[in-house]
C-alpha cells in the first residue's frame, strides 16, 4: 500500500503532536510508501527512506486549499498513491473525498475527541474507515468505526529505572483550558498543603486558542490565593523529546480532564509507570481489570475534595506497592496501546477495504 498521510504539524519537537514522525516510521515499516501532507513541517530527521515530507503552509486560506489539493492529484493521480488517512481533521478527509474517489482511493480518518460536530458526521459519512481509541473517543455510532487503542512509544516512555526523589511532585499534562481543568487540581493541592503536605506541582501544556491566555490569568490568580506561590511551576508547551523526564520525576500524574476520550499523557505516565488519577470518563473500563487498585486512580470530576483524598491515598503508598502499581499500569498500556501494534491495525484495516 502507498499511503498519503494528512497531519497538521510534523515536527518532532512539537509539543502536542511530537510522535508523528514515530507513527511515521511505524507505517512505512508495513507500506511501500508514505507521504506526509502537513501544514506544518519542522524536525523530520530520522524517517525512513520509503517516506516522504510535503509542506501545505498555513499561508491564505484560498492558497491553502489550492496546494492540498495540487498535492492530493500529485499523489493519487501522477505517483499511484491508493490510501488516504487524515490523522485528527475531519476537514482534511471531507477536501480529499473527490479525488480520492475519482482515483479509486481509500479514504479513512483518525479521530480520538469526546466533541461531535457537523463536519465529523460529514466526515464520517464519506469515508471508509475512522479509527479511534476507544468507544468514548469518537462518539458515532456505525459500522465505519475502528477502536483501535492508542500509539504510544514505549521505548521513548519508559521508567528507565528512575525514582522520584524529593518534596513529592504532581504532575498535568495537557492544554492550559477549562476542558483540562487545572483548577480542580489547584484546589486539591491547596487543600493538602493546608494539612502539612510539602507539594510541588508541574502543569506543562501551552495555550493555543484565542480564549487560553485569559484562561492562564486564572490559573496563576488561583496559584495566589490558594498559597501555592513557589510550589507551581508552569512549563508551557514542552517539546516530546523532554516530557518523559517529567513523567519520571512525578510521583503522581493527574489528569483533571473532561474532554471523555481516552487521553494518551495518562497512558504516556503509565508507560513511565507512574500512578495517575483522571477523572476522565473513558478510564474505568480500562481500569477495571486492575481490581481494588481501579478505585485508587479515579476522582469525581471537578471535586477537589475527593482529588485531595485520591492523592492523599496514592501519596501514603509504599515504594514498593507503588512501583507494583507503576509496573502493571504499564504492562497495561504495552498490550493495548502500543505504537507499532496500532499502526499494524491501522494498515490491515485500511488493506482490507481496498
Amino acid at each position: 500500500m502507498k499511503l498519503v498521510f494528512v497531519t497538521q504539524v510534523l515536527d518532532g519537537r512539537d509539543a502536542v503532536l511530537g510522535f508523528v514522525p514515530r507513527w511515521i516510521t511505524g507505517l512505512a515499516a508495513r507500506c511501500e510508501r508514505v507521504r506526509v501532507l502537513a501544514l506544518e513541517v519542522g524536525d523530520a530527521s530520522g524517517l525512513p527512506g520509503n517516506a516522504d515530507v510535503q509542506a501545505i503552509g498555513r499561508r491564505g486560506t484560498l492558497g491553502r486549499y489550492l496546494r492540498y489539493q495540487r498535492l492530493l492529484r500529485q499523489a493519487l493521480f501522477d505517483e499511484g498513491f491508493d490510501a488516504v488517512l487524515a490523522h485528527m481533521v475531519p476537514r482534511y478527509a471531507l477536501l480529499a473525498r473527490r479525488k480520492a474517489r475519482a482515483a479509486g482511493a481509500g479514504l479513512h480518518l483518525w479521530y480520538t475527541h469526546g466533541e461531535v460536530d457537523a463536519r465529523l458526521q460529514r466526515a464520517v459519512r464519506v469515508v471508509d474507515r475512522v479509527f479511534t481509541a476507544s468507544p468514548q473517543s469518537m462518539r458515532i455510532e456505525t459500522e465505519k468505526r475502528v477502536v483501535t487503542g492508542h500509539g504510544i512509544d514505549l521505548a521513548h516512555f519508559s521508567a528507565r529505572g528512575v525514582e522520584p526523589d524529593g518534596p513529592p511532585r504532581i504532575l498535568a499534562v495537557g492544554r492550559i483550558t477549562p476542558a483540562k481543568d487545572p483548577l480542580t487540581l489547584l484546589a486539591a493541592v491547596s487543600i493538602l498543603v493546608s494539612r502539612g503536605y510539602d507539594l510541588h506541582v508541574d502543569l506543562a501544556g501551552p495555550t493555543l486558542a484565542a480564549g487560553d491566555g485569559a484562561y492562564l490569568r486564572r490559573v496563576e490568580e488561583q496559584i495566589e490565593l490558594g498559597g501555592l506561590a513557589g510550589r507551581v511551576t508552569l512549563h508551557g508547551a514542552v517539546p516530546y523529546g523532554e516530557i518523559p523526564a517529567l513523567y519520571r520525576r512525578a510521583r503522581v500524574l493527574v489528569n483533571p480532564s473532561r474532554t471523555g476520550s481516552i487521553d494518551k499523557v495518562v497512558l504516556e505516565a503509565m508507560a513511565c509507570e507512574r500512578p495517575v488519577l483522571t477523572s476522565n470518563e473513558a478510564f474505568p473500563p480500562l481500569f477495571a481489570e486492575l481490581g481494588a487498585d481501579a478505585a485508587r486512580l479515579a476522582f469525581e470530576a471537578g471535586s477537589a475534595s475527593d482529588l485531595a483524598a485520591k492523592l492523599a491515598a496514592l501519596l501514603a503508598l509504599p515504594a514498593p506497592e507503588r512501583r507494583a502499581l507503576g509496573a502493571r499500569l504499564r504492562a497495561l498500556v504495552a498490550r493495548d496501546h502500543e505504537v507499532d501494534a496500532l499502526m499494524g491495525r491501522l494498515v490491515s484495516a485500511m488493506e482490507a477495504v481496498r
